[in-house]
């Protein structure tokens, strides 16, 4: 045995003793990487069957697009179709209320001209005392007797002016609210008239009627056969009043002033 071959034993042997932990780690890795190799399949097999669910998604969106599409196309022809209808109806409708309104005017008017139509007030003719100042007159002796509907005012004038027609309602400690009350009504000529509210009005039995005057009142009136009263205000919609404050109460007036229509 040469010198050489003694020192080669020890060189191999410290080699084989620096190699052993590489060895030993590298077979320790070998399992761990077989477990990589799985995980990976396992995570190939799971994308490819994400990738199949993605894609069913997708042709179920897009079939739900397309009903979405064809439901939007319905929902227009039937906006339309209604549209259609809608204005149709409502055409026949404003047709149908112009023949109503006109046979109603027309059966109002037949009553009127031949005097068939209830009238509540004083009598209408001419009467001997005048006021010289702007009231409000307040009816008492001519409440309205049953329920029916109002078609306008009548009176015995003197002479030309406008008038407003209010609805007094009993309330409660017996006064009185005003629960409607027409526009100012001209006076275009002096005599016994008759004149239409622009629409009609729905009254109850017990009822009073005010007539408001912004001048002289153009109607005459006597004393001692009526329970007419007054005050200088001018009445508003939901106001109450009392009958006991009014002026005129020891008078007894009477005025030719009164309200014509269809009571039950």
């Amino acid at each position: 045995m040469t010198n050489r071959t003694v020192l080669q034993r020890p060189l191999m042997a410290f080699v084989l003793m620096a190699l052993a932990p590489l060895i030993l780690t590298a077979c320790a890795n070998q399992p761990d990487m077989q477990q990589l190799r799985k995980e990976n399949a396992q995570l190939e097999l799971e994308l490819e069957r994400s990738s199949d669910k993605v894609s069913v998604l997708r042709e179920r969106e897009d079939q739900l697009e397309k009903e979405i599409e064809e439901r939007e196309r319905m929902i227009n022809v039937l906006r339309t179709e209604k549209s259609s209808r809608v204005e149709e109806s409502a055409e026949l409708r404003g047709l149908v209320r112009e023949f109503v309104q006109g046979q109603i005017d027309s059966y109002r008017e037949f009553l009127l001209q031949a005097d068939l139509l209830d009238y509540v007030g004083g009598e209408l003719v001419s009467r001997s005392r005048r006021n010289d100042e702007a009231l409000t007159l307040v009816d008492l002796a001519h409440p309205i007797p049953r329920p029916g509907t109002l078609t306008g005012v009548a009176g015995y004038f003197e002479a030309k002016g406008e008038v407003t027609v209010s609805v007094l309602r009993p309330v409660e400690d017996d006064k009185l609210v005003i629960v409607w009350q027409s526009p100012p009504i001209e006076i275009e000529q002096s005599g016994e008239a008759r004149l239409n509210f622009p629409v009609t009005v729905g009254v109850e039995p017990g009822d009073v009627m005010a007539y408001g005057f912004s001048g002289p009142v153009p109607a005459g009136y006597d004393r001692g056969t009526g329970d007419t009263r007054f005050q200088k205000a001018t009445l508003t919609v939901g106001s109450v009043i009392d009958p006991e404050a009014l002026k005129g109460g020891g008078e007894n007036r009477s005025y030719s002033l009164g309200v014509f229509g269809l009571l039950n």
